[in-house]
């Protein structure tokens, strides 16, 4: 699978690339992994970038097996402000990116799942990991962000009831964004994110199915319910994500095409190349 762009011509772009006033540019990394950049002032913030092979070196024998290479090497990724990690799987993260992303720059940082801090610490060396909670935000320079309980595929929380899973609500140069992570639909999510009144969505549509979940593959939405939940909350633009990468968890993205012409033909919506930019504008 070919890439748009990737290494050396990507961060270039990453780097060079100027937003205005009520706009926000983002880039594809490939499964759930997205770069995004307001104002030079606003900064930038990466969700849950696997930029590595480190599932398939761990494990030889995994069936998780990447159909095209890292967009970026983690390195590239040193300018980032702040990453944000969504939960726990080797695919959102990943401690081989991590560990390079945060190794020339102090005061870059984590933002984690709050039962998970000193599991990132330990292994990333990072000492600036900032433990996310539900419905507690945060700032990172001009992002506001809010972590969104996400089940995957049901809601998790440890002995103090802090949340495994999150997506994040961030809003930045006046456009509102919403990355759901891993998730299934819930009334609760359903009804925090249409009180967000979020521009753009990301979300998987991957889906699941008996035989993923019978070989430990945790299911998420499907192209269907991504569809249904983005026109429920009132999104005015749809970005699936999480379909592309691993040939033994996804879906055809044809399909989610195809449901929203023949449903919401008037619903905007973006299939991204691994390595393509996207600036929106409101």
């Amino acid at each position: 699978m070919k890439v748009y762009k990737h290494g050396a011509p990507l961060i270039k772009e990453i780097i060079d690339t100027r937003i205005h006033d009520d706009a926000i540019s983002f880039w594809n990394l490939g499964q759930a992994g997205i770069v995004l950049k307001g104002r030079e002032e606003d900064g930038l913030i990466c969700i849950d970038p696997y930029l590595s092979n480190s599932i398939e070196q761990v494990n030889p024998e995994t069936e998780f097996i990447r159909a095209y290479p890292p967009v970026l090497s983690p390195i590239m990724l040193e300018d980032a402000d702040a990453i944000l990690i969504t939960h726990q799987h080797d695919d959102h993260l990943d401690f081989a990116t991590l560990r390079e992303v945060g190794r020339n720059r102090e005061n870059s940082f984590l933002a984690v799942p709050a039962p998970l801090v000193s599991m990132v610490q330990s292994e990333t060396g990072n000492k600036n990991v900032v433990a996310a909670k539900g419905n507690e935000s945060f700032q990172i320079k001009g992002f506001q962000i809010t972590p969104v309980p996400a089940a995957h595929t049901s809601y998790q929380v440890d002995l103090q009831g802090n949340h495994l899973y999150l997506g994040y609500c961030l809003e930045v140069n006046g456009v509102r964004l919403f990355h759901s992570g891993d998730t299934i639909v819930t009334p609760e999510l359903i009804e925090k994110v249409k009180d967000f009144k979020p521009h753009v969505v990301f979300l998987p549509i991957n889906g699941g199915d008996y035989f993923r979940s019978s070989r430990e593959i945790v299911g998420n939405m499907s192209f269907r319910e991504a569809v249904e939940f983005s026109v429920t909350v009132g999104a005015d633009l749809i970005i699936p994500i999480h379909y592309d990468l691993f040939p033994n968890n996804r879906d055809n993205p044809a399909c989610f095409v195809d449901y929203l012409f023949t449903h919401y033909p008037n619903q905007k919506f973006h299939m991204m190349a691994p390595g393509e930019r996207f600036i929106y504008h409101l």
